[in-house]
This record gives structure tokens, C-alpha cells and sequence, in this order.
């Protein structure tokens, strides 16, 4: 199953949900893509998601008009939230969008 996560900047709640979509299941294909991407994600972002053993370090954000929307058998509207500014909130940031993910997983289900 191929998952379509959509955000505004895809720099950090998308990527983010995104990479946790494809530690649930190896059927599911998970990519994030935004609205109006930003340049690249937050070295936080990056340092949050390797605590859990998610490297994020190579990922830059890409934009939706870039994908072919029939491509995908779902589409996940991430929480868009804004990036926090410590890796504490960064923490906090990653530990909800990990809940969120896997209740769109269940769904799938």
C-alpha cells in the first residue's frame, strides 16, 4: 500500500509520520510530501528521530505538485504543527506524531 503523507513544509511532522508509517508494516510505502516545502529539516528533528533509530539526516523536503496523486492508495493529512525550538519539545513533537500515525495505521487496517 502506497501512503501519501501531506503537510504544509514537509519539514519535520510529515517526514516524521512518514517514516513511522513504514516502521508499522512492511506492506505500507510511505512518503511525505508539502504544500510549500522548505529548504531542509531541523538538526533537532533530525537528532529526535535518531532516538529512535531513524535517520533522517539525508532527508530534504519535497512537494506535492511533484507526485502523481492516483500513485497513492491513501493519503494521511499530518498535524501540521509548528517546529519546536528545543529537542525536548522536538521530543514531545515526535512522541505525538508517532501516536498519530499509528492511529492512521489502524485505520488501514
Amino acid at each position: 500500500m502506497k501512503v501519501l503523507v501531506l503537510t504544509e513544509t514537509d519539514a519535520c511532522c510529515g517526514p516524521m509520520a512518514a517514516a513511522f508509517l513504514n516502521d508499522y508494516s512492511m506492506t505500507i510505502e510511505s512518503v511525505s510530501a508539502g504544500r510549500n516545502p522548505l529548504q531542509t529539516v531541523d538538526p533537532l528533528m533530525v537528532e529526535a528521530m535518531k532516538e529512535c533509530l531513524v535517520d533522517m539526516s539525508g532527508y530534504r523536503p519535497k512537494c506535492v505538485a511533484d507526485y502523481d496523486a492516483s500513485a497513492f492508495d491513501a493519503v494521511y493529512a499530518c498535524p501540521d504543527l509548528p517546529a519546536p525550538t528545543t529537542l525536548e519539545a522536538f521530543r514531545d513533537l515526535r512522541d505525538f506524531i508517532k501516536n498519530e500515525a499509528f492511529l492512521f495505521f489502524r485505520k488501514l487496517q
